[in-house]
Formats: structure tokens, sequence, C-alpha cells
């Protein structure tokens, strides 16, 4: 019987992209440098809790008070 693997979420892709950008990259050598200058590491997004929790107080408060 196979054992199915669970499906990688986003923060696990994540953290394996950096380790990969990361290990056994030597500073000096030209590969690394050039990867380092046209593969930036992404920009990282506010987190969408912050903005929804505000949101979603307000819209609590507009209903209840009808």
């Amino acid at each position: 019987m196979a054992v199915r693997k669970r499906p990688l979420s986003s923060r696990s892709v994540q953290k394996l992209a950096e380790r990969e950008r990361t290990v056994g990259l030597d500073p000096d050598d030209p590969a690394a440098q050039w990867l380092q200058e046209h593969d930036p590491p992404p920009a990282v997004e506010p987190p969408k809790a912050a903005r929804k929790s505000k949101t979603l107080h307000r819209w609590r408060q507009r209903h209840q008070a009808r």
C-alpha cells in the first residue's frame, strides 16, 4: 500500500526555496554571484489577517448598530 504525501503549503514552499538558495553556495563562486544578482528573494506581502480583522471589526460594528 502506497502512502500519499501531503501537499506542500505555501509557507513550506517558501522555506524550501530559501533553503535551496542559501545551501551550498560559495560567495566567491561566479554562479552564486550571478544567481544573487538575477534572482532576488521574493518580496514579502503583509499578512492578510491584519487587514481582514480590521475590516471585519468595522463591518460588525456597523451592522450591530442597526
